[in-house]
């Protein structure tokens, strides 16, 4: 084995010891043993340290805990972890995710064989309570020949534990991005696309995500909020059609609106007014495209 692990596989955990070690059993289980473990605890003490130190005695790769002494978010978290790795290649796992054993071989292979940057595999979300498979999250061929535009409408989704990346991509792109709490991975993955890095999808479903009931609707306006920042951040991105741009940022704040509106009407109203003058701003330039047009079928 090399000095240095070829992967280094980073975990960010908040309250995480009721499923940690499910997860990090399954890392254990890996056919691919070349790599690393960093947990990184975000302010939270609930005996998380003991599982991962457990855990440690019975491999033989190096694992590693660290901990913040207040809540920093997730992507905070995970640039603490990635920023001490030593691995060429960052595996990205949440601390109540699991992998098939093929996973981490799979990746690295696809990365290998591909020369891309961020590598992912399909995902399969399952129930937390009954282990029941809910549905599959893998991206059609229709869906990666359409990409980076699938992956500006949503069409194409990336689960972030099913992602290896190059540690060289988190660091051309400055991480992630400590402002989103929420949808922080779609607008990191939005970033490293419009960087001009290269994904690729490894064809096999290979990571399981754990849905947890209730847990996207209590959080359903701060995450269309944040979702709508993400638009508005690549509004210039010239590689998408501006009327897709536009039509996609006036519509995700229109959604927000909508949910603050009985709670937080003032908060709404700036909503639909950020909506109306995107809008505004699509109108005005097709009605400039179409007088320009017209100029030239009039000459």
């Amino acid at each position: 084995m090399n000095a240095q692990p070829r992967v280094s596989i980073c975990i960010p955990a908040y309250n995480a010891g009721r499923f940690i070690g499910e997860t990090l059993a399954s890392v254990r289980r890996q056919e691919f043993q070349d790599w690393e473990l960093i947990v990184t605890e975000d302010g939270s003490d609930d005996g998380t340290a003991e599982i991962v130190n457990t855990f440690a005695g019975t491999v033989s790769q190096g694992v590693r805990y660290e901990c913040h002494t207040k809540n920093m978010g997730l992507p905070a978290t995970r640039n603490t972890g990635i920023g001490s790795a030593g691995g060429e290649w960052i595996a990205l796992l949440d601390s109540d995710d699991l992998w098939m054993p093929t996973h981490l071989g799979d990746l690295l292979g696809t990365a290998l064989r591909t020369g891309a940057d961020i590598v992912h595999a399909g995902s399969i979300l399952f129930d937390s309570d009954t282990g029941t498979p809910i549905e599959t999250r893998a991206p059609s061929p229709e869906v990666v020949a359409d990409f980076p535009r699938s992956l500006f409408v949503a069409r194409y989704i990336i689960q972030p534990a099913s992602v290896l990346m190059r540690r060289s991509a988190w660091e051309k792109v400055g991480g992630f991005n400590p402002d989103f709490r929420y949808v922080e991975d779609r607008e990191m993955w939005m970033r490293c696309a419009r960087a001009g890095l290269k994904f690729a999808y490894t064809g096999r479903e290979t990571c399981l995500y754990r849905k947890h009931s209730g847990a996207l609707s209590a959080r359903a306006a701060e995450m269309a909020e944040a979702a709508a920042a993400v638009f508005d951040q690549h509004l210039d991105w010239e590689l998408i059609p501006r009327e897709l741009r536009h039509q996609q940022a006036a519509d995700a704040w229109t959604a927000a609106a909508m949910l603050r509106q009985r709670t937080l009407p003032r908060v709404a109203a700036s909503h639909y007014l950020r909506a109306c003058s995107i809008r505004w701003s699509l109108e005005g330039w097709l009605r400039g495209k179409a007088c320009s047009v017209l100029g030239l079928v009039c000459r």
